[in-house]
């Protein structure tokens, strides 16, 4: 990658520069499952290759994450995006909490959602 996890400001700098990476898939990720232009995927077959948490200027409660994906199994490579925070649509974590992270083994622990009312730990 060639931005570490969580390096960037704003999502539309996110979603740009990964998009120049090759990460042009159209996924789309229900509580249904996970679509790439209306056809089933197989969520277990991604690996995440980077994570990026964005928090709003003002307000912290204005969070949000993106996800680079690929699978190698079915040659694709797109972005989950989702709420973070109190906001987080909760299937988009437990879609990606059991996936492995590419070149982060170890590293990286899943993401889980701050429940409202509570104040990241740090």
């Amino acid at each position: 990658m060639d931005h570490p996890d969580c390096q960037y400001s704003t999502l539309t700098e996110a979603v740009t520069e990964l998009e120049k990476q090759g990460y042009t898939d159209e996924l789309t990720l229900t509580e249904d499952g996970l679509f790439n232009k209306a056809e089933p995927l197989d969520a277990s077959e991604f690996t995440i290759d980077s994570f990026h948490r964005l928090e709003g200027p003002s307000d912290p409660a204005d969070s949000g994450i993106v996800y680079a994906v690929s699978s190698e199994q079915l040659g694709l490579k797109g972005l989950l995006i989702g709420d973070y925070g109190g906001k987080a649509q909760d299937f988009i974590h437990q879609m990606v909490r059991p996936l492995p992270a590419h070149e982060h083994e170890g590293r990286v622990q899943p993401v889980r959602p701050i429940p409202a009312g509570e104040n990241a730990k740090v």
